[in-house]
């Protein structure tokens, strides 16, 4: 309670003297009221920049401080919360708890600034910086929910960028990579093409080769720029990356030639 009183009197010295001893407690520190407390006189003092310093290592009670000071009205601080959390995460190529502290950043941030444009600028802002690339899902998942049809345009070319690093320590991501791509362009057979061969000569497995199968017994189609869900400039600066995984180009082999070649590299599971 006097803690309470000290920050809405703004006396916050005196605040942050007497939770600092609180949390130093071996009993009373459990109670993160005190560590949500610290964040707010951090922020209402000269000493902000200290915040990304004091963060508690653990995130699940990051999470509930953030969560706390959001139903207290509180957006900015929340926010910088958020992020004081998050960009760590992001540099240290950190997963746990990643999705969780993305989607609340977003939530924040949008709330904060209702601009798509900014919101997806800052999206871009934390990818430049993370050092895991499996962190593009969780950001592709809020970008596509939160920026409409224009999300799914972004979250390609994230997609093509993702396919340029040096991946060949990780099949799995790239493989991954390249169903995401197949998920947002399901009616681009050339495309679904390209993903599934890359898929099938990464994982070597029947069920990626049935797939190729599949979608080389559909009937070619033209590509049709007035149904596409990407703009030409992301689909042809797209096509090249993909094609740089696969080891032939489809364009000059036939369903027979690409079928022998498939089932060699099955080896006895064809």
């Amino acid at each position: 309670l006097r803690a309470r009183y000290l920050i809405a009197c703004e006396r916050i010295p005196e605040a942050m003297a007497l939770i600092k001893s609180c949390i130093n407690h071996p009993d009373i520190s459990k109670d993160l009221y005190f560590h949500q407390a610290l964040f707010t006189c951090l922020y209402m003092s000269p000493l902000e920049d200290q915040l990304f310093q004091e963060v508690l290592t653990d995130c699940k009670s990051g999470i509930e401080i953030i969560c706390n000071t959001e139903k207290e009205g509180k957006t900015t601080l929340a926010l910088q919360l958020c992020e004081s959390f998050l960009v760590p995460q992001l540099q240290n190529g950190d997963m746990y708890c990643i999705w969780d502290l993305i989607f609340i950043w977003s939530k924040l941030q949008l709330k904060s600034n209702p601009s798509k444009q900014v919101f997806v600028d800052q999206c871009y802002q934390l990818l430049r910086i993370a050092t895991n690339v499996r962190v593009i899902f969780p950001f592709m998942k809020v970008i596509k929910d939160e920026v409409g049809e224009d999300g799914l345009q972004i979250c390609v070319e994230i997609c093509g960028c993702a396919l340029q690093l040096d991946l060949r320590e990780d099949p799995n991501m790239k493989s991954l990579i390249y169903k995401a791509i197949a998920h947002f362009l399901p009616n681009d057979l050339e495309i679904l093409r390209i993903c599934a061969l890359s898929i099938f000569f990464l994982e070597r497995t029947l069920e990626s080769y049935y797939t190729v199968e599949h979608l080389y017994k559909c009937a070619d189609e033209e590509y049709n720029e007035c149904t596409s869900s990407v703009q030409n400039r992301v689909r042809f600066e797209l096509l090249p990356i993909l094609k740089k995984g696969l080891f032939f180009d489809p364009e000059f082999w036939n369903f027979l030639m690409i079928k022998q070649n498939c089932l060699a590299l099955l080896g006895d599971k064809a």
